[in-house]
């Protein structure tokens, strides 16, 4: 019978991810492609999904509370006496598992290793730059990309027996380069109403100040002028918070920009593969990357990506080679000088496009789930 392996996610989105979640998502990719190891997954729940579940070979336990308790214990008093953690540990001590893979620093995750701490393998995931506000001892650290390893080994509040890093990964099944779907991108394309000499512009993320939006925007309006152009967002709208107030200051901008651009809000994950193909280029103007999931999909697509050259996306993307990068002392005129190269060059975008596309291939989804099994052998 095969060893059991725990993925621990915060109760944030539930899996598999309803909309755009790259944590969740990697989980979700890697669980069902294990073979040596027996998946469980704990995860917030939703409507959409039962409680306990077992479906492409992965156990999935899901944690749902009524709105009643919401509202009495976790929002008024504050009190939570069946909390995601408690439910959670009893989920655990069920299972048994000889892993448990922890996915980024919460009080969820800090009160589990506090728990659980010698009795079990302990593997703490990073996937983006945390404050780490208590001393933390596992047995593996892991990050995202080199970038954050290197970041987190230095922290003295982090001591693990070993450290390693995982790459996010790509469905290459599914996301495929655009000259392979013509058909289908000219579909795709008529669907958004974007007509056959229009030049197009992704962003896709969250619409929030960390993504770096702004920029985004700041590129359009020093295009506004240029025809056959459009600017796309592609992402999470907010309802509230301090969210929303950027997305209405976001707003008021994009407004002098008229037909130019238009806001979609999410897609789900299963579609993100065909959304890509409406794109020339994909610009991810994000002041933080600790690696980057929509760069390796849009360059999966064939389509060129604009980016900043910070964090993990420097150890993939090669400045004029594979991709670009934009001055930091002026990203809208930079980006905007770089999208104008490709739009009037179209070998140019086409040579960047197939580059990328070579360059991903690593990333398969395949690949990093044999590393990860790899990772598990070695610790247990």
């Amino acid at each position: 019978m095969p060893k059991k392996v725990l993925m621990f996610a915060n109760p944030i989105h539930p899996i598999p991810p309803l909309k755009g979640a790259a944590v969740e998502s990697w989980i979700y990719e890697v669980s069902k492609r294990i073979i040596s190891f027996e998946p469980h997954i704990i995860s917030i729940g939703s409507p959409y999904y039962p409680k306990e579940e077992y479906r492409e070979g992965i156990y999935f336990h899901r944690i749902s509370f009524n709105p009643l308790y919401k509202r009495i214990f976790q929002k008024i008093t504050r009190w939570d006496p069946l909390s995601y953690t408690h439910k959670a540990l009893r989920i655990i001590e069920n299972i048994n598992p000889e892993i448990i893979h922890i996915h980024n620093i919460s009080k969820w995750a800090l009160q589990l290793i506090e728990k659980l701490n010698g009795k079990f393998k302990i593997i703490l995931h990073l996937h983006n730059k945390v404050l780490i506000e208590k001393n933390i001892k596992i047995d593996v650290l892991v990050g995202c990309s080199k970038y954050i390893l290197d970041l987190y080994k230095k922290n003295e509040k982090i001591k693990a027996d070993y450290y390693t890093y995982l790459y996010n990964g790509i469905d290459l099944r599914k996301f495929r380069p655009y000259w392979e779907n013509l058909q289908l991108r000219n579909n795709i394309r008529k669907i958004f109403r974007i007509k056959d000499k229009e030049f197009v512009i992704l962003f896709v993320g969250r619409v929030s100040s960390e993504k770096g939006v702004e920029h985004f925007i700041n590129t359009a309006m020093e295009l506004k002028n240029v025809d056959n152009i459009k600017f796309f967002v592609i992402g999470e709208i907010p309802k509230k918070g301090e969210r929303k107030k950027y997305l209405e200051e976001i707003f008021e901008k994009a407004s002098l920009l008229k037909d130019k651009i238009f806001f979609t809000d999410f897609f789900p994950p299963s579609k993100m593969h065909l959304i890509f193909l409406m794109g020339d280029v994909l610009f991810t103007p994000s002041n933080s990357e600790g690696f980057g999931m929509v760069n390796i999909e849009a360059m999966a697509t064939g389509i060129p990506v604009i980016t900043r050259e910070k964090d993990g996306i420097k150890e993939y993307i090669r400045d004029g080679i594979n991709g670009f990068y934009v001055n930091e002392k002026n990203i809208a005129r930079s980006a905007s000088e770089i999208l104008i190269r490709l739009k009037n060059d179209v070998n140019l975008r086409e040579t960047i496009g197939r580059q990328g596309y070579e360059s991903v291939k690593i990333f398969d989804w395949n690949n990093i789930t044999l590393e990860v099994e790899n990772l598990y052998n070695e610790i247990i």
